[in-house]
Order: C-alpha cells, then structure tokens, then sequence
C-alpha cells in the first residue's frame, strides 16, 4: 500500500478528497457522454466513456486506502467554481483542469508521505492527459 506502512491524517484527507472528486468526474463523464452522443460526437462519447470507467477503476484503489469510514458521495457535489463558458464540454474541461492541480498542489504537502506524494502526482497527470485526449476528440469531432 503505497509503500507505507500507515497513512498520515493529511495523505488521508487528500486521497479521500481524490476520490470524491474520481466519483463525481466519473458520474459527470457518464452522463456527458450522453450529451455527447445526442450531439453526434461519437469521438468524445468514447474518451468520455473511457475516462469514467479509469475514474471508477482509481475510486476502488481509492477506497481501500481511505478506509471504510469515510463517506462516498453517490450524487455529484455543486462545482466550487464555474466554467469559463457553461457548455458541458467547458464544465468537464474545466474541472479535469481543476482536479488536476489540486492533485499537484497535494501532491506536495508536507508530511504527506513519499508514496503518496507520487500516488497524487500521477493522478494529475492522469487528470491532465485525460484534458487533452477529451479536447482533441472534440476537435476532431468538431471537423
């Protein structure tokens, strides 16, 4: 498990946080691949597709590491900020680019622990690269 031996109250409180937002971004990528597919965007219906099933794959590594005492949300959480535009393409972009660097910005925290320092990091490159792969369906998409 991470290569530690026990968790510290703030790599919890990060992971735990990583996967609430792994649900929700998997809840809202099902539901707009839906959107996606009635606008006849058959590339990003898939890339959505694909990426709620990793964020659902990294929610049941998550909740093994978190504990059975913490809360998963089954409904998605009010968006702390708003999208740029308020598309659902923008509003997905943007929270992948959200989540992203919070998973950097935890990723070194102090007394998080090396493993799950580097647990946070691929993570946001996992967020990142899951942006770009979602933009270029939907340029492609788009031509």
């Amino acid at each position: 498990m991470l290569g530690e031996t026990e968790l510290s109250p703030i790599a919890l409180r990060c992971l735990d946080r990583q996967l609430a937002e792994s649900l929700d971004l998997a809840f809202s990528c099902h539901e707009f691949s839906d959107r996606a597919r009635c606008d006849g965007q058959p590339l990003t219906v898939v890339v959505l597709q694909r990426l709620a099933s990793d964020l659902t794959d990294l929610a049941a590594f998550l909740i093994p590491l978190v504990g059975s005492q913490h809360v998963v949300p089954t409904t998605p959480r009010p968006a702390t900020s708003s999208p740029p535009t308020g598309t659902w393409f923008d509003e997905i972009v943007h929270r992948l680019e959200q989540v992203a660097l919070a998973a950097e910005v935890d990723a070194v925290v102090p007394g998080l622990g090396a493993g799950t320092g580097r647990l946070l990091s691929k993570l946001a490159a996992l967020y990142e690269s899951s942006r770009e792969m979602l933009l270029a369906a939907a340029a492609r998409d788009g031509a």
